[in-house]
Parts: structure tokens; sequence; C-alpha cells
């Protein structure tokens, strides 16, 4: 049987005084010691989740730019191919302005060329044919 006598009260006083002074010098500056890390570790993922939110948000915001130069670059790009689709059918036209229009100079040249050799030809005609009757007949046509 346990005996109750002053060594067993001694030693759970000094028990319990230890548990008190290491309570207050030892466990709650440890204890202490473990909040402050924990809060640090919650407050540096907290502004971790926050940088990474914001640097999501940066890169969204990046995208949307990206986007809006893209279509403005292919609107741009539009408008020039459309201009430049005008300006060649301006090109074009003009061009075949002139071709027509050297077209029809070139025919109005040979209408009157041939009109010209057809003259020239028929005044050639009319003097081989009165030598070819003068030779013929020996005598001169007058």
């Amino acid at each position: 049987m346990i005996e109750l006598n002053l060594t067993l009260i001694v030693q759970l006083a000094v028990v319990l005084s230890l548990m008190v002074i290491l309570s207050q010098l030892a466990f709650k500056p440890f204890l202490n010691f473990l909040q402050a890390r924990k809060e640090r570790i919650q407050g540096a993922e907290q502004r971790a989740r926050d940088l990474q939110q914001r640097a999501e948000e940066l890169i969204e915001r990046y995208r949307e730019a990206i986007s809006a130069a893209q279509a403005q670059g292919g609107a741009i790009r539009e408008e020039i191919r459309r201009e430049s689709l005008a300006r060649e059918m301006e090109i074009l036209q003009k061009a075949m302005a002139e071709a027509n229009q050297l077209i029809q100079e070139m025919k109005n040249k040979i209408k009157e060329e041939s009109f010209a050799a057809r003259a020239g030809l028929r005044l050639q005609a009319r003097t081989l044919s009165r030598e070819i009757a003068e030779k013929i007949l020996g005598r001169s046509l007058s």
C-alpha cells in the first residue's frame, strides 16, 4: 500500500512547482513560438495566394490586351487589303481604258492607212491597166 508520508507530499510539491516553473519558462514560450511560427506561415501562405491571384489577373489582362491588339491588327490588315484591292481595281480600270483608247487609235490608223492604200492601189491599178492596154493595143490612150 501507499503510505502518505512527508516524502510523498514533498515529491508532489516538487513536481507541481516544476510544472509551474517549466510551464512559465519553457512551455509557454515554446507554445508562443509555435503559434507565432504558425501565424507567419499562414501569413506567407496568404501573401502567396494573393500574389498568385494578382499574377493570374495580370495574365488575364495581358491575354485580353493581346486579343485586342490581334483584333485591331486584323482590322487594320483587312482595311489595308480592301484599300489595296480598290487601288488595284482603279489601276486596272485605268489600264483597260488606256488599252481601249490605244486599240481604238490603232483601228482608226489602220482604217486611214487602208483607205490611203486603196486609193494608192486604185491609182496604180488605173496606171497599170492603162499601160497594159497601151501595150496590147500598141498605141497611146489619151
